[in-house]
């Protein structure tokens, strides 16, 4: 029979990398935003010394050292090193970021911390007093690419659990005898199986773009004597980016919209130790503000008064943009028009309809600008960020080639 142990599956801290995605950084939240992803990670190792884990799994990219620096690297240290005063052993399996052959030797981490090596599974039996409580199988990669499940092999009866950094599916973690799966390298908390065989992408502790929307964090998970498995998501991020869809009908005044505004505002920082906000806003069943959101100042203003009202306070909710539902403000009938405006919404369409259709405007870019962000955006990966950039194109388009007053 099994000893009943948990411990926290956290992967992709990316300390190296700031949180982006804001036309204008206001002074107040400056500092918070740069220290976000440091607040995060710090979360959840505060996590695993209140939940008492007997081990932590870290799957990959939780900091490049050199883009990172000093402040990185003693950070780092400092978590190991509480984790440590608790008995807390950590087992890290590198990702892209980390790449453990740069400096392998030149920072020790100390006896708590086991890092997997790269192209080959190595495995370690944890134990608790004498007693051996699961064994841990692990590997590191310096790319994302599809882990060799096969490669896992299990000794013998005693619990596994498998790190690892890269891509795969539930088929092949189901042919496998291992029974938990911490996977790394993607930023969005996803499952792959549950059950007597359970695989799990944790995600990140902190979104650092609009498209990383939502709470983020690790995962508690929790081992019972008959080997069932229990995973908490356990919420860590210090900034938080929010998508806000508020539906409002024609005869809504502007009064009565700020109004909802302010209430919707008040149930979302309802935790007053919760994570600073970043809003997005968009404005849905009233073609009349619609207009008035994308022609005139009501969008400017709103934005303005939200944020002299709920950007200053802790937790802060800032207001990014109030933008209307761009999609469904558009007449269907303009997509029928035999002109050049019909035919670019329809060719904008096509890419609605068809998620799978590559957009590629990296063709586009000058080769300085591949690298860096701006190449980042340019792929938009992200299915909701590719929704709202079509919608956006969409309303752009109407504005721009229509030859009379812009219909809505």
């Amino acid at each position: 029979m099994t000893q009943p142990f948990r411990f926290i599956h956290a992967a992709d801290f990316h300390l190296e990398r700031p949180l982006r995605g804001l036309a204008e950084v206001p002074d107040h939240l400056r500092v918070a935003l740069i220290d976000a992803p440091f607040r995060a990670a710090e979360r959840v190792f505060d996590a695993a010394i209140k939940e008492r884990v007997d081990f932590v799994v870290l799957a990959g990219d939780i900091m490049d050292p050199l883009a990172s620096g000093p402040r990185g690297l003693v950070f780092l240290a400092e978590q190991f090193q509480r984790l440590s005063a608790q008995a807390i052993r950590v087992y890290w399996a590198g990702g892209r970021s980390d790449d453990f052959e740069r400096w392998i030797d030149a920072w020790p981490l100390g006896d708590n911390v086991l890092r997997f090596p790269p192209h080959r599974v190595e495995r370690i039996v944890h134990v608790r007093g004498q007693e051996p409580l699961a064994q841990i199988l692990g590997t590191s990669s310096r790319q994302r690419k599809k882990i060799r499940t096969a490669e896992f092999h299990v000794d013998g009866p005693l619990f596994s659990v498998a790190v690892a950094y890269g891509t795969t599916d539930a088929e092949a973690i189901a042919q496998t005898s291992v029974n938990y799966w911490a996977l790394g390298g993607e930023h969005d908390r996803r499952s792959l199986l549950s059950g007597p065989v359970a695989a799990h992408y944790c995600g990140t502790p902190q979104g650092r773009r609009p498209g990383e929307w939502g709470a983020r964090g690790c995962m508690l998970v929790q081992v019972d004597e008959t080997e069932r498995v229990r995973t908490s998501f356990l919420a860590t991020d210090a900034v938080r980016y929010l998508h806000e869809r508020v539906s409002v009908g024609e005869a809504t005044t502007r009064e009565q919209f700020e109004q909802i505004l302010n209430e919707r505002v008040a149930e979302l920082v309802g935790d007053p130790f919760g994570p600073d906000l970043l809003i997005h806003w968009t404005i849905a069943g009233s073609s009349g503000l619609a207009n008035e959101l994308r022609r005139g100042r009501l969008a400017t203003d709103l934005t303005a008064r939200q944020r002299a009202a709920h950007g200053a306070k802790r937790p802060s909710a800032w207001t990014v943009a109030i933008e209307p539902d761009a999609s469904a403000s558009l007449h269907e009938d303009l997509y029928d028009e035999d002109t050049v405006l019909g035919e670019f919404l329809r060719t904008v369409r096509h890419y609605v309809d068809q998620p799978e259709a590559e957009i590629n405007l990296e063709a586009f870019l000058a080769e300085r600008h591949l690298a860096g962000s701006l190449g980042a955006d340019a792929a938009i990966a992200d299915p909701a960020v590719r929704r709202r950039v079509l919608a956006e194109v969409a309303t752009l388009g109407v504005e721009l080639l229509s030859p009379q007053e812009v219909r809505s």
